[in-house]
């Protein structure tokens, strides 16, 4: 399932008006700039042709057909989308929204995953029987599903945001530790509670080369900024999903 990209502002079936994303633009973005040390410069380099190339005898009777241009790095190239999850809830803001992949069937986790860039994101919401503390929450999460932790990477910043709105939520944000010249695997996790409703958000995305540290810090920046800086739920009731039992 792909979700659509916005293309005006009237609410579709399906998705709602614009995400309060753009309204905290600038809020989320400089934290995740500063969490990955700036690694986000202004221009890329460009690779130059050369300046005297050999010309040809004569031109080819049938032109070459061109190839498709490589699929993006980065997740600020595209169109801004929503998608709306019923079974969870929740409006859930995507940058480069068209070349995202979202599974939200029958697995505990709505999925989404950007193949172009190797980044994915794992969310969901769910109820606790007594009082969902942040603490309690991410205990519970990490139960479920091995998720990245803190503790064992380069984390750069940690911080409390009112996401979802009303929610005691922290998001880190961190690098893993490689040796060099391995790729770099970036992520941002963030746990939060209100009452007796928890919620998890995952992202995490991998790049190599000598553009990897620029890489990881635009697309963690993006999803950190737009994801989980834009996403709303849809009821103040928990959903409708029953709660996975402890393995």
């Amino acid at each position: 399932m792909r979700p659509e990209a916005r293309r005006e502002p009237a609410e579709t079936p399906g998705h709602a008006r614009r995400p309060a994303a753009r309204a905290k633009r600038g809020v989320l973005l400089p934290a995740a700039r500063a969490a990955l040390g700036g690694l986000l410069p202004a221009a890329a380099l460009l690779a130059l042709l050369p300046a005297c190339a050999p010309a040809l005898a004569a031109p080819p009777a049938t032109p070459p057909r061109l190839a498709p241009p490589p699929p993006p790095s980065t997740l600020g190239d595209g169109e801004l989308g929503e998608y709306r999850s019923e079974r969870f809830d929740l409006l859930l803001p995507l940058p480069d929204a068209r070349s995202f992949r979202v599974e939200d069937g029958e697995g505990p986790w709505l999925v989404a995953t950007h193949a172009a860039s190797s980044t994915s994101l794992l969310v969901r919401t769910w109820r606790e029987d007594g009082r969902a503390s942040r603490a309690a929450c991410e205990a519970r999460a990490r139960l479920w599903r091995d998720l990245p932790r803190p503790d064992q990477s380069l984390t750069a910043v940690e911080r409390r945001i009112d996401v979802p709105e009303g929610f005691d939520t922290v998001v880190a944000i961190g690098v893993a530790d490689a040796p060099p010249g391995a790729p770099i695997d970036g992520f941002a996790v963030a746990f939060g509670g209100s009452g007796r409703r928890c919620f998890a958000f995952v992202a995490e995305t991998r790049a190599a080369g000598p553009s990897a540290e620029r890489l990881v810090g635009e697309r963690l920046a993006a999803v950190v900024e737009i994801s989980l800086g834009g996403l709303r739920l849809v009821r103040e009731t928990a959903p409708a999903v029953p709660r996975e039992p402890l393995p």
